[in-house]
């Protein structure tokens, strides 16, 4: 069952996300509620919660499987695996190792900055600059896909589900403030 899931359905759910990412608590809910909806008719999973299914099938959420290509697709651009056509800029610091600028806003409206703010190249740097930078120091991309997969099963994955109260929006990004 979970491979016709993967094959038939998440493959739809998931074509060209970096894209088209939704933003909005009831965008990721619609979209999530696919996941939910199959995980819930396996048989032995059904009086589950949704966050326990996702544990027991060792499945990201929706949300979670986007960010994590944004990452992948950050690393390819650093590693110049795949054109930067979206300009994002690098910079190298003792510290933090390699990390992305942000494009924020410049721009005198308001809702230009915000489609900016949350733009591909303006969500994927900040996603990538959570990552560890020995995690991003890695040069090969099975070992960053594994090295990357270990550290966002430190990171709690609880998407938000109606019925159920998460302790945020379940982006990397809000767990990463929550932990500071």
């Amino acid at each position: 069952m979970m491979m016709l899931f993967k094959t038939y359905v998440r493959s739809i759910t998931e074509y060209c996300c970096a894209l088209w990412s939704p933003r909005l608590q009831c965008e990721i809910i619609m979209i999530k509620s696919i996941q939910r909806s199959f995980t819930a008719k396996i048989a032995g999973y059904k009086h589950l919660s949704y966050w326990e299914r996702l544990k027991q099938l060792d499945l990201y959420s929706l949300q979670r499987r986007r960010e994590r290509y944004m990452i992948i697709l950050v690393w390819k651009i650093y590693y110049c695996e795949i054109p930067n056509s979206v300009n994002i800029t690098f910079q190298h610091s003792q510290r933090r190792g390699v990390t992305c600028l942000r494009p924020l806003g410049g721009s005198k409206y308001k809702s230009t900055n915000t489609m900016r703010f949350h733009s591909f190249p303006s969500v994927a740097s900040a996603l990538y600059n959570v990552v560890p930078h020995d995690i991003k120091s890695i040069p090969t991309l099975p070992k960053f896909k594994a090295a990357l997969d270990r550290f966002l099963h430190t990171v709690p994955d609880t998407p938000p589900t109606p019925g159920y109260t998460g302790a945020n929006g379940n982006s990397i990004l809000e767990w990463a403030v929550s932990k500071t």
